[in-house]
């Protein structure tokens, strides 16, 4: 039977997390022409690791690191579903869902009203995936521009959570 369990990353889960950044996929969706340098990414996520705004979770199906996604404070009531990634071979089993399920519960433990997240309007399975989970659309955009090449127009989406 297969098992989807997630944790706080640590240190030690230094090297999951970088094979999964170096995804193809990943490297792509993170706006980078080519798989990030190994002890520059270090730096930096030492850096998230102690960050009072932003905390990184691995996923993991049977025992195997297979995802990461990030949970951001913005405010004491607004936490926003930042950046996840899923290694090729894990796609398609609901795990890039159940990551945002995941976020969506933490963010309601920790006392959110709302949680927010921004999608590429080019990244269909992703927004599709938000807007199942009764995330909506908003009007704010924003412009990015991918250090690969060429730009990304961002939105912006929403959903309230119950208090």
């Amino acid at each position: 039977m297969e098992e989807l369990t997630y944790k706080q990353a640590t240190l030690a889960d230094y090297d999951d997390f970088y094979k999964i950044k170096c995804d193809p996929e990943n490297v792509k969706w993170s706006g980078f022409a080519t798989a990030p340098d190994y002890e520059g990414m270090k730096e930096w996520y030492l850096k998230q690791l102690d960050s009072k705004k932003r905390t990184i979770y691995i996923a993991y199906w049977n025992g195997a690191a297979c995802g990461f996604f990030y949970l951001d404070k913005l405010t004491e009531d607004e936490f926003e579903a930042a950046s996840s990634g899923v290694l090729k071979e894990y796609t398609g089993r609901g795990i890039g869902t159940w990551l945002v399920k995941k976020r969506i519960e933490l963010a309601d433990e920790l006392g959110a009203k709302v949680i927010s997240t921004w999608v590429a309007d080019d990244n269909p399975r992703s927004w599709k995936r938000f807007e199942k989970l009764g995330f909506q659309k908003t009007d704010v955009q924003d412009d990015r521009v991918f250090i690969g090449g060429g730009m990304k127009v961002f939105h912006k989406w929403t959903l309230s959570l119950k208090k």
